[in-house]
C-alpha cells in the first residue's frame, strides 16, 4: 500500500476517527513514508488532519462540492507524497524535511478544519451563476511545494481559471516559469462547438514584448503601447494556450478572485469585446469585482 496512512488516492473510505490508520512501517518504502513512520509529531498531524477532512467530506451533502473535495485532497496527497523538491536556488536550502512536510500537513489541517474549501468553492459558484456556463468553463489548476526563495515551502496552485456566457469564453491563465508568474487576459470563442482564440494580452507589469492589457501599468511606457492582441500569428511564443481539457467545476484550491474581475465581467457581459477603436472601462487598474 504506497500511500499507507497518507489515505489512499485510489479508494477514499471512511474510517473512524478515534482509530488509527492502517499502515504497516515494514513496508514502507519512499522516504516521505519513512518519515511520518519515525516521527510522531508527523504522524500525529497526519492521523488529525485525515480525520478533520474524512469529518468535512461527511458534511458535504453537495455533490459537485463533495467530488471536488475528494479531487483536491488527492492532488495535496500526491504533492506531500513527493515530499520537498530542492531545485536550482532551492538546492542549498537545509531545512529539515520534517519540519516541511509537518507545517505542510498542519496547514492542510487549518484549511479543512475552517471548512474553507467549501467557502470558496460557494462563492465560485455565486459568481459564476450569472453566466449561461458550458462546457469551457472550470479550472485547470497546477499545485507544488514552492521551494524558497520563491515560498516558504508552501503549498501553492495556480493554473488557468475559465468562465463562459454563451460563446464567448473569458480566462484568465497564469504560468510559472524561471521565478516569475505571467497572467494572460484571454478572449475566446466558440465556433462549431469548439473554443477559438479571439484576443489576449498580459498583465504584468514589465517591458516585456507581450502585449500589456491597457490599464494594468502605472508605467507610462507600457500603457502607451498597451493593446488587446488579435493577431496570434505575430508572437507564437509569447501568446497563452487554450487548454480547457478535463477541467473542474470547482477548484477549492484557487481562490474566488480568479473568476471574480472587472475585465472579466465586462468580456463575459459586452455585446464586442475587446471594444473596437478603444479600450473598455473594465481595464482600469482596479481590483476585483463582479
Amino acid at each position: 500500500m504506497k500511500f499507507g496512512f497518507l489515505v489512499s488516492m485510489c479508494a477514499l473510505v471512511f474510517i473512524n476517527s478515534s482509530s488509527s490508520y492502517a499502515f504497516d512501517c515494514a513496508k514502507a518504502s519512499s522516504k516521505v513514508e519513512k518519515l511520518f513512520c519515525v516521527t510522531p509529531d508527523l504522524k500525529k498531524a497526519d492521523e488529525a488532519m485525515s480525520a478533520t477532512y474524512f469529518k468535512l467530506l461527511r458534511e458535504t451533502a453537495d455533490a459537485e462540492f463533495h467530488e471536488a473535495l475528494i479531487q483536491s485532497q488527492r492532488r495535496w496527497l500526491k504533492v506531500r507524497s513527493d515530499g520537498p523538491d530542492r531545485f536550482g536556488q532551492a538546492e542549498n536550502d537545509k531545512t529539515d524535511d520534517r519540519e516541511v512536510l509537518l507545517k505542510m500537513t498542519r496547514d492542510r489541517l487549518n484549511f479543512l478544519q475552517t471548512a474553507e474549501p467549501i467557502r470558496i468553492m460557494e462563492q465560485q459558484r455565486e459568481i459564476k451563476s450569472r453566466d449561461s456556463g458550458g462546457a469551457f468553463a472550470g479550472f485547470k489548476t497546477y499545485c507544488v511545494l514552492q521551494p524558497p526563495p520563491y515560498g516558504n515551502w508552501s503549498y501553492e496552485c495556480w493554473g488557468s481559471a475559465h468562465r463562459q456566457n454563451n460563446g464567448r469564453i473569458c480566462s484568465s491563465v497564469k504560468e510559472w516559469a524561471s521565478g516569475h508568474m505571467t497572467e494572460y487576459r484571454l478572449v475566446s470563442v466558440t465556433k462549431n462547438g469548439e473554443p477559438q482564440r479571439a484576443a489576449f494580452c498580459s498583465a504584468d507589469d514589465d517591458l516585456s514584448d507581450r502585449p500589456a492589457c491597457p490599464g494594468t501599468s502605472d508605467d507610462p511606457r507600457i500603457n502607451a503601447n498597451a493593446h488587446w492582441e488579435k493577431s496570434f500569428d505575430k508572437t507564437p511564443d509569447n501568446s497563452p494556450p487554450l487548454d480547457v481539457s478535463g477541467l473542474w467545476k470547482y477548484d477549492p484550491d484557487i481562490e474566488p478572485d480568479a473568476i471574480k474581475q472587472s475585465w472579466m465581467h465586462d468580456c463575459l457581459s459586452a455585446p464586442i469585446f475587446p471594444p473596437l477603436g478603444g479600450n473598455p472601462r473594465s481595464n482600469s487598474k482596479s481590483g476585483p469585482g463582479q
